[in-house]
């Protein structure tokens, strides 16, 4: 799986927005800070219109407590009395008594002064004793709240301009610290694209990033996996291939040259080596099919009686040629499973006890169920396999020695082992010199 593989080569479409990931990083802090400081610049005006408002009650408050002193002559609460503002205070005959700011042309009749403010009355002890209006007023225009605006101008002016700041410093390194290791990963992901999937990717960044960076080098160890297996694969299948058509080749030249006599010993063996051929390029076949992503299971209910019996009826030459016999045990009345696959694994497990089997001896088949899973057994005695040589049977084109002077095409069990990994199971080998040898293939008991 390297430069010269067909999907190597597709296009890749890219569907991105054309903006960096830090750009977008900084446009999203931006937004964000504009959004807070709106939401700031609404909570400052409603709390402005809130601190105006109860400004205002309080000098009216201040208002009505001096007028209500010097209409009274009440001359200690006078004293404690304090108005900033502009004041003017009448008697109950609307002429005016007092006022902070002269009385000049104060001076007159009640309706002169009704033209120029609002008349609030002055109760004291529930009786009528005069009038008092004020200037209209600004809460800017009081020295003090003036001062107090100034300063929150500058100090608000200042945050902004820090917090601004700020948020494009954090922006930025956040960008940078999230787009550098994705950008790293993006080059490995282009590189691999490329056939180059020998340089390891290092997980760095957060955990989110780490994550996918370990997938990432999950996937790339896989595909190296992939292409060295795949590798061996071919160099196997060419070996596997020359021997037996060279062995053809050399007998029909040899009789076309008249060097080899055409008896039907000869031919025999010819054709014994172009069904090894066939033999192997059908197995080949089936592994390439089972192992495409479109494969699907036609799951079905099986009947366990008669998926043992139509098994014993095609292997009833096999058992007979080497005096074998099949011990069958059923044990459950049906099963669900693709019956044309899993048909097809046991038949391979069936071949193999046959043909390794001690001559005269026993083949045991066996289908369970225990606990939740369908475990289909496979048992023969004869020359064990030696444990360094198991962990590898279930590879493509593998035979061990115990098996490279018998016919087969390497790929019977590494067809079983795929058959029971698409019905979501798996297959254990164990094989002793005292147990003999049982592959057990199992799957859940109801397969979806």
């Amino acid at each position: 799986m390297g430069r010269d593989c067909p999907w190597f080569r597709l296009p890749l479409r890219r569907k991105g927005t054309g903006m960096t990931l830090v750009k977008k990083t900084f446009l999203v802090f931006v937004s964000a800070f504009i959004i807070q400081l709106a939401v700031i610049a609404v909570l400052l005006g409603f709390g402005f219109r809130q601190s105006e408002n109860q400004w205002r009650q309080v000098r009216f408050q201040q208002a009505r407590e001096m007028a209500a002193s010097v209409l009274s002559g009440d001359t200690v609460r006078l004293e404690s009395a304090s108005y900033g503002g502009q004041i003017a205070i009448y008697d109950a005959n609307g002429q005016l008594v007092s006022t902070n700011r002269g009385m000049g042309g104060m001076r007159g009749s009640m309706s002169r002064i009704l033209s120029m403010a609002t008349m609030h009355p002055v109760y004291v002890d529930s009786n009528l004793v005069g009038y008092y209006s004020t200037g209209e007023e600004s809460f800017g225009e009081d020295s003090a709240n003036k001062a107090l605006l100034e300063s929150m101008a500058w100090v608000f002016i200042a945050s902004l301009i820090l917090s601004l700041g700020i948020s494009l410093l954090a922006a930025l390194y956040f960008s940078k610290k999230v787009s550098s290791p994705a950008d790293r990963m993006s080059v490995h992901l282009h590189n691999m694209t490329e056939g180059n999937i020998t340089d390891p990717i290092v997980p760095h960044g957060s955990d989110e990033l780490v994550r996918i960076a370990e997938s990432i080098e999950s996937l790339r160890v896989r595909l190296l996996h992939e292409r060295t297996v795949r590798a061996q694969w071919s160099q196997d299948l060419a070996h596997d291939l020359r021997t037996p058509v060279a062995s053809v080749k050399a007998q029909l030249e040899g009789m076309a040259d008249g060097v080899l006599a055409p008896t039907s010993e000869r031919f025999e063996r010819t054709g014994r080596e172009l069904k090894r051929m066939e033999s192997l390029i059908d197995d080949l076949e089936t592994l390439i099919r089972l192992e495409s992503p479109e494969t699907k299971l036609n799951v079905a209910a099986i009947d366990a009686d008669s998926f043992a019996n139509e098994l014993t009826e095609r292997f009833e030459a096999q058992l007979m040629h080497k005096s074998l016999r099949l011990n069958k045990t059923v044990g459950v009345e049906s099963f669900m499973g693709d019956s044309f696959l899993l048909s097809r694994a046991v038949s391979n497990l069936l071949s193999n006890a046959i043909r390794y089997g001690d001559e005269g001896g026993q083949v045991d088949l066996a289908i369970q169920k225990e606990g939740g899973r369908l475990r289909i057994r496979v048992h023969n005695m004869g020359k064990p396999i030696p444990p360094s040589e198991i962990p590898k049977v279930f590879e493509r084109l593998y035979r061990g020695e115990f098996a490279r002077t018998s016919p087969g095409s390497g790929l019977g069990l590494t067809i079983v082992d795929r058959i029971a990994t698409l019905h979501g199971g798996s297959v254990m080998l164990e094989s002793t010199a005292e147990t003999g040898t049982t592959v057990t293939l199992s799957i859940p008991a109801s397969t979806v």
